[in-house]
């Protein structure tokens, strides 16, 4: 019985991880904008950058926008903002 248990709780969490990523950017043939247009943008609008990476293709910027921490997904074709987390 804690077999059934188990395997069910893993078959749960492996469904569940897709829900809880970011958006994906890999498709598409556009060419990509530098990290450095998408840092000044995020900057212009009075964040503050902490950390900045590539996730899934898309940038990712950790950082703060006043007293709020940021997490926040751009199109790295665009320059769109995809998703924030805060």
């Amino acid at each position: 019985m804690k077999a059934y248990l188990v395997a069910g709780a893993a078959a749960l969490a492996a469904l569940a991880g897709p829900a809880l990523a970011g958006p994906d950017c890999r498709a598409g043939a556009e060419p990509l904008l530098p990290m450095w247009k998408i840092a000044q943008g995020f900057e212009e609008a009075n964040g503050t950058i902490m950390q900045m990476k590539v996730s899934d293709g898309c940038y990712e910027i950790y950082g703060r926008q006043g007293d709020r921490k940021v997490e926040t997904y751009y199109d790295p074709r665009s320059g769109a903002e995809l998703e924030r987390d805060e």
